[in-house]
Formats: C-alpha cells, structure tokens, sequence
C-alpha cells in the first residue's frame, strides 16, 4: 500500500517493538513491486540530485529555495490544509509547466500519489482485472491528466481537481459514455431541460453529457447555459441576469440542445462502425 506522512514527520530512529526503520520520505509504499514502486524509488533517486535541485529552484514562481524534492511538496501544498491558498497557487504553476516539462508532471504526480492509489484501490475491487491492474491505469491516466490539464480554466483546488479528472478519466468516463450510448439517455435527458420541469440538481448522467459535449468542442457558453438550466434556474431569471430577453435565452437554449445532440449522434455513430 501506498502511504503518506506528514511533511515534518523527519522521525528515522526505530519504533521499541519493531526493527524497522521509519519512514522519512513524504510518500511511501510496502508493495515491493509494480508501478508504484517504481515511481517512489525513482522519487528516491532523484530527490537530492544536485542536477535536479538546480532545475527546481530555477523556477521563478516558488516562494523559497527548496532543500529536496519533498521540500518542494511541502511548498506545493502537500499535508498542509485544504485551504492553503498559496501551496494551491503554487501546484497551479507546476502544473502548468508541466504541460511540457517532465520534471513538473513528475512533481504533479507524486503530490497526488496518496489520493491515486486510494483511488485505485477502491475501483480496482469493482473493475475488472483488480486492484493492481486500476493502479497501473490509474498512473498512466494521472500523467495524461496532468499533462492536459487546462489551467487557463482551473485555477484553483489543483490537487482536488487532478485527483477527480484521474478517476473520472480512468474509471468512469466511458462506461457511462457507453450507457448514455446504449440507452440514449443524453437525447432524453437533454429535451427534459424545460422551464417547468426542471429537477432541483444537475442529474449526474446529464453532467456526463455535457462534460463529453464540452470535450468534443460545444462552446463553453451553450455547456454553462444547459448546466445552468438543469440546475433548476428558470429562463427568465437567466434572461435578467444577462440582460437580454427570456425568448433569446430560450433561443439559445434550442441551439444549445441541437449542438450536444448533434455531438452525441456523431458519437454514436463512430461506436457502432
């Protein structure tokens, strides 16, 4: 299994009962092989590189030089609160250089190990091939993740975020793309989206759609709108906000519709070739 301490936990005696030294890196494993070995040992074997520090400490954005690379997740928000404003803001600018810097999506990717393996452990009991197999999809799904990830539109909760995009990606996203196929349930869904008969939340198969739809290049402005609407926000209050016409926002909302189903069809399409 795969662990975390806390940040300033630098205990290296041993425990009176045990002969076993304790840990002293923030990440830890007992598994002795697999991915996730790899990567803590990798982790090992660079966190006091000379070569590595250099590149880290280059880095315009960090608030302080850093002694190592678990100094460095400490800086990035590792164990601090949830609300650590600046370790959030500092994730965020690794992150975006981690887009095309290897060192910053291994970063990415160590600040997030403990929360992945969690993940991969609790689907790997409901998924086929177990728990190891969903750590090794869920590693390779982190690094696409993290590579991809928009931070010119997420800009805040980065771990969270990463985390959530992890599983969904690796976990969710296309069995349920294969149920909404399968049952058609976006088309449905979609045309129930009516000023008087909207549902009080967002129901999670119409949120799947619409976050398909936005992958597939329906614009941002049409997603917000259906979203908007199937939180149970009547046109006419959207049309205030906005300062246009109820009829205009209902306009849009016709065009919206059109547009995700347009997606959905072309979807479904490509599946059954």
């Amino acid at each position: 299994m795969t662990h975390a301490i806390h940040p300033y936990y630098q205990q290296a005696q041993t425990e009176p009962d045990t002969d076993w030294p304790l840990p002293t890196a923030l990440v830890w494993s007992t598994v002795t092989s697999g991915p996730a070995r790899q990567f803590i040992d990798e982790w090992a074997r660079l966190t006091h590189r000379p070569s590595v520090l250099r590149r880290v400490n280059a880095w315009e954005f960090l608030p302080r030089p850093v002694a190592d690379l678990d100094d460095l997740l400490t800086v990035c928000g590792f164990g601090t609160p949830f609300d650590d404003e600046a370790g959030d803001r500092v994730l965020w600018h690794i992150t975006q250089l981690a887009a095309h810097d290897d060192l910053a999506a291994r970063v990415c990717l160590h600040r997030i190990m403990p929360a992945i393996m969690s993940v991969a452990r609790r689907r790997g009991r409901i998924t086929q091939g177990g728990v190891e197999n969903a750590i090794g999809d869920a590693i390779s799904t982190a690094w696409m993740v993290i590579r991809e990830f928009p931070c010119d539109r997420r800009q805040v909760k980065i771990a969270a975020n990463l985390v959530r995009d992890v599983e969904y990606y690796g976990f969710v996203r296309d069995q349920r793309l294969r149920r909404v196929s399968e049952t058609q349930v976006g088309f449905d869904v979609l045309q129930q989206i009516e000023e008087t008969n909207i549902a009080t939340t967002v129901d999670q198969e119409l949120d799947d759609v619409l976050s398909y739809a936005s992958e597939m290049g329906v614009s941002a402005p049409q997603i917000d709108l259906l979203r908007t609407l199937g939180e149970g926000r009547h046109a006419n209050d959207i049309a205030t906000d906005q300062g246009v016409s109820p009829r205009t926002v209902r306009n849009h909302k016709h065009t919206a519709i059109k547009r995700v189903q347009h997606v959905l069809s072309k979807n479904e399409t490509n599946r059954r070739r």
